[in-house]
C-alpha cells in the first residue's frame, strides 16, 4: 500500500456523533478529523454533533460542525430533550434525524463516519445510511466502536434489539475498533457475523500527542508550592463528583504538603458542584481547580501521577504521555470504564481502585504510594491507531479511486 495520502486531497469526510451524555464521542472524532487534517490539508470535514458545548473546542482548517439538538437521559435513564422545554423527545429525535439527512445528501461525503452508536441515537442515523447506499454508493460507510462497549450480555441484547447486526452486514463497509484485540476481543465478546467480522479491523488505540506547553509552563500557571504534581480529572465532568468528593474529603482529613493538587473540574461538571469545590478548597495555595480546559494532555504531560475515572478519551492520553496514574472508573449504568481499567491494570499499564473502595484516606494513601514509588521502567502501549485509520482509508479511497475522481470532475 502507499503510504502517502495524495488520494485524499479534494475528498470529503463526514463524521457523526450523537453526544447525549459526556465528551468522549465529540473528543474522539475530533481527534481523528485533526489527523486526517495533517496527513491530507485539502480534506473537507463535516462534523454532526449533539454535543451541547461543540463550541467550546477548536477544529482543524477545512472543517465545520452542524449542531444537532441536544439531548439527555433523565433520572429514569430515559432520553429527554436538554434545552428546548415543551417538546418530546420523539419530535426532537425526528428533528435531528433530518438535519443529518439533509446535511448528508447535500455535503456527499466520500466517508461516512459514525462514532460508537452504529444505528445513531434512537436509529437516527440509519435513514442517512440507507440514502447514502442507495443514492450515493460511492461513499464508503464506517463505524468506529471503542475498544469497549460494555459488559457483553448487555451489548449483544442491546444490538439485537436495535438490529445493529444488520447493519453491520449489510450497510457498512468497515468497522474500525479502537483498541488492541488481545486485550479485548470485540467480534468474539459481541457475536459478529462472519460477514461482520471480515470488515472489522483492530486499528488500535488513539494515542494522543504531548500538549502544546511544558512542564515548567504548567507549573508557573499554576503557581505551584511544591515541585510534584497530581492532576485528578474525570473527562467531560458531567459523573465526576464521586471522585473529586473522595480527593477533597481526604485533603481535608490530612494536609499534605508532599504535593500540588490540580482538579479539573470538566465543562459538564454543574456549576453548584464547582462552586462547592471551590469553597471546599480552604485557600490551600498546593490545591487548585480548574473547571474547564482544551488541552488537557499539556496538563497531564507535567503530571507526576493522574487520578482519573476510566473514559476511553482520557486513558488514551494518560497512555499516550505514559504518567503513572490511577484509574477510579465509573461502575454504572455501564460496565465499560470497569472492564478497561481491569484489563490495563492487568497488563500492568495503570493502577485501579474500585470507586466502592473510596473509603476515607484511601484515595490520598494511594496516590502518596503512587509518587513514593521507585522510578522504573512502565511498559510502553503502542498507540497507533490514528495512523492505522488513514492507512485504511487511503486504502479505501485507492479502491475507489476511478469512481471518486469521476465524482469530482
Amino acid at each position: 500500500m502507499e503510504t502517502g495520502l495524495s488520494m485524499f486531497n479534494g475528498a470529503k469526510a463526514m463524521f457523526y456523533c450523537h453526544d447525549t451524555f459526556g465528551l468522549g464521542h465529540l473528543r474522539r472524532t475530533l481527534t481523528l478529523a485533526k489527523h486526517l487534517q495533517i496527513s491530507a490539508p485539502d480534506l473537507s470535514q463535516l462534523i454532526v454533533t449533539g454535543s451541547p458545548i461543540a463550541n467550546r473546542f477548536a477544529y482543524p482548517e477545512g472543517t465545520d460542525y452542524v449542531k444537532l439538538p441536544s439531548v439527555t437521559k433523565n433520572d429514569l435513564g430515559v432520553y429527554e430533550p436538554r434545552s428546548l422545554p415543551g417538546s418530546d423527545i420523539s419530535s426532537v429525535r425526528n428533528m435531528r434525524q433530518d438535519i443529518l439527512l439533509a446535511a448528508a445528501t447535500h455535503f456527499q461525503p466520500d466517508f461516512f463516519i459514525v462514532d460508537h452508536a452504529p444505528g445513531g441515537l434512537q436509529g437516527e442515523a440509519i435513514a442517512t445510511l440507507r440514502h447514502l447506499k442507495a443514492s450515493f454508493p460511492d461513499t464508503k460507510l464506517i463505524v468506529g466502536l471503542r475498544d469497549i462497549m460494555d459488559d457483553a450480555e448487555t451489548v449483544r441484547r442491546c444490538w439485537e434489539r436495535e438490529g445493529v447486526y444488520e447493519l453491520f452486514d449489510d450497510l457498512y463497509d468497515l468497522i474500525f475498533v479502537y483498541g488492541n484485540r488481545n486485550f479485548y476481543d470485540v467480534v468474539h465478546e459481541y457475536g459478529l457475523s462472519a460477514t461482520a467480522a471480515e470488515k472489522t479491523r483492530f486499528v488500535g488505540y488513539l494515542g494522543r500527542e504531548p500538549g502544546s506547553r511544558s512542564r515548567a509552563e504548567i507549573h508557573a500557571s499554576l503557581d505551584m508550592q511544591t515541585d510534584k504534581l497530581v492532576v485528578v480529572t474525570a473527562g467531560g465532568g458531567g459523573d465526576g463528583r464521586t471522585l473529586f468528593d473522595a480527593m477533597l474529603r481526604d485533603l481535608q482529613i490530612r494536609d499534605q504538603k508532599d504535593f500540588d493538587c490540580l482538579i479539573v473540574g470538566g465543562p459538564l461538571l454543574s456549576e453548584s458542584d464547582q462552586s462547592d469545590f471551590r469553597t471546599r478548597l480552604g485557600g490551600r495555595g498546593n490545591v487548585h481547580f480548574l473547571d474547564f480546559t482544551d488541552d488537557l494532555p499539556s496538563y497531564i504531560g507535567a503530571a507526576d501521577a493522574v487520578i482519573s475515572m476510566g473514559g476511553y478519551n482520557t486513558v488514551c492520553e494518560i497512555l499516550s504521555l505514559n504518567r503513572p496514574s490511577i484509574i477510579v472508573p465509573r461502575v454504572m449504568p455501564r460496565q465499560e470504564q470497569l472492564i478497561r481499567a481491569t484489563v490495563l491494570s492487568g497488563h500492568g499499564l495503570v493502577q485501579m481502585l474500585h470507586p466502592h473502595d473510596l473509603e476515607p484516606e484511601r484515595l490520598l494513601t494511594s496516590t502518596q504510594e503512587l509518587l513514593a514509588a521507585p522510578a522504573m521502567p512502565r511498559r510502553v502501549l503502542t498507540l497507533d491507531g490514528l495512523a492505522n485509520v488513514t492507512s485504511e482509508l487511503d486504502s479505501l479511497m485507492h479502491l475507489s479511486a476511478p469512481s471518486l475522481i469521476a465524482r469530482r470532475a
